[in-house]
């Protein structure tokens, strides 16, 4: 589940860093590069541009929430 959340979470972050160097925004995307929060706002403000990845980035986000003690002490 760990894989599957951190590989969906990358996903998306770099089709929406994609995404705004695409359309000419290339603040947006230097600043999602180095600070992560701003991935959320960017999904925010253009929703339009960026549906299907920043829901990526939604459920990557939830399912990292749900993973179990056992997964995180296998990892170590």
């Amino acid at each position: 589940m760990l894989f599957l959340s951190a590989l969906l979470f990358l996903v998306a972050w770099v089709w929406m860093i994609v995404t705004a160097f695409k359309s000419d925004q290339v603040v947006w995307g230097v600043v999602m590069i180095l600070f992560f929060p701003a991935h959320y706002l960017y999904g925010i403000l253009h929703w339009s541009k960026v549906t299907i990845p920043f829901i990526m980035l939604l459920i990557s986000t939830g399912l990292m929430f749900t993973i179990s003690p056992e997964e995180v002490a296998h990892l170590r």
